[in-house]
């Protein structure tokens, strides 16, 4: 049978085989412009943190990712959908450090454990992703902190590499939260402390200056003389609140966390909770402002759950335990709402 086949028809067979693979790559090359130009802009501009994290950049990377398969690696598309889903593991592996609070203050050892257990795998979860964020930054836009910025083509370009900067250092502090066993180059900080010096300041509300203090403060040996890392960090927290980006002081906060400062991460919260209630955050760029309400209300559940027991009440962020926060769920009568 196999004798009778023509040459023709041999010929076309092929064809017709190989024909998926003509396919693929003007597909992917479709994708991939399309992600970047129309996905990523509306995902920015996205008021839904959870569905954008836990939805897009759960749902869309391992499609987008394949297609490096077929055509050069769409590395701008890439560190966004993994910067989100590393956002979506980060805000598991909070949930499993609350609970560990929780187990420890009531003296329950074992929930204890087991919660701190489950926040180490998924730190690492959310490193490791991270990393990647890192690693796709640099294939896009060169290695951080060479003393060389790249060449960004659009305000997408420009925004994904301060997001892309940002996720790097994050990729450090959630590797130590994961015991360092991803091994996130303890060096990636530094670059990207001296890669804010690529970025608008003023253009992008702050976040390069305050991202800077943050390495400085994080990083010992890297504070330039004459500079005072808390005094640039609280400048640019209020800069962005003159724009209504709540991002710097997100960072301020963080950085009280970091340093054992209660009382600066309470500024820095408190001003969170100001400058996103206000409302005014740029549209186009909704989703940076969620995600600093996000660990905002994260370092304040860590106060409350410590002190109360409990998470941040309701609508409270910015209020703390012991002080007069007026009206809350915390006033909340249960009896009265069944009955």
């Amino acid at each position: 049978m196999l004798k009778r086949l023509s040459l023709p028809l041999v010929a076309g067979l092929v064809v017709g085989l190989s024909g998926c693979g003509l396919v693929y790559k003007p597909t992917g090359h479709v994708l991939a412009h399309y992600s970047q130009d129309e996905v990523v802009p509306y995902v920015i501009a996205s008021g839904d943190l959870d569905l954008a994290s836990c939805g897009t950049g759960m749902g869309q990377h391992q499609l987008l990712g394949s297609f490096s398969r077929v055509i050069g690696r769409p590395s701008n598309v890439l560190l966004n959908t993994s910067l989100l889903a590393g956002l979506c593991a980060e805000a598991q592996a909070q949930e499993e450090q609350l609970r560990f609070a929780r187990a420890l203050r009531e003296g329950n050892t074992e929930e204890a454990r087991d919660a701190r257990i489950n926040s180490q795998r998924l730190f690492r979860r959310t490193a490791l992703r991270r990393y990647a964020v890192y690693r796709d930054t640099v294939d896009a836009f060169g290695e951080l902190g060479t003393g060389e910025c790249p060449s960004l083509g659009n305000d997408v370009e420009e925004f994904e590499y301060m997001a892309g900067t940002l996720t790097s250092v994050q990729a450090v502090l959630s590797d130590i939260q994961a015991s360092s066993s991803v091994g996130v180059p303890q060096d990636v900080a530094a670059r990207a402390g001296r890669a804010t010096e690529c970025m608008d300041n003023e253009k992008w509300w702050g976040v390069p200056n305050a991202l800077q203090a943050v390495v400085w403060l994080s990083v010992p040996g890297t504070t330039p003389d004459g500079k005072d890392p808390w005094a640039q960090l609280k400048e640019a927290a209020d800069y962005g609140e003159s724009k209504g980006m709540p991002m710097a002081a997100m960072l301020y906060a963080i950085a009280g966390f970091g340093q054992s400062d209660e009382a600066r991460e309470k500024e820095g919260i408190r001003q969170v909770a100001k400058i996103y209630n206000a409302g005014e955050a740029p549209e186009d760029y909704l989703i940076f402002s969620e995600v600093a309400y996000a660990q905002a209300l994260y370092l304040s559940d860590r106060i409350w759950t410590k002190e109360t027991g409990q998470r941040t009440p309701f609508l409270a962020l910015g209020d703390f335990p012991g002080e007069d926060s007026g009206e809350s769920d915390s006033d909340f009568d249960a009896d009265s709402f069944l009955n």
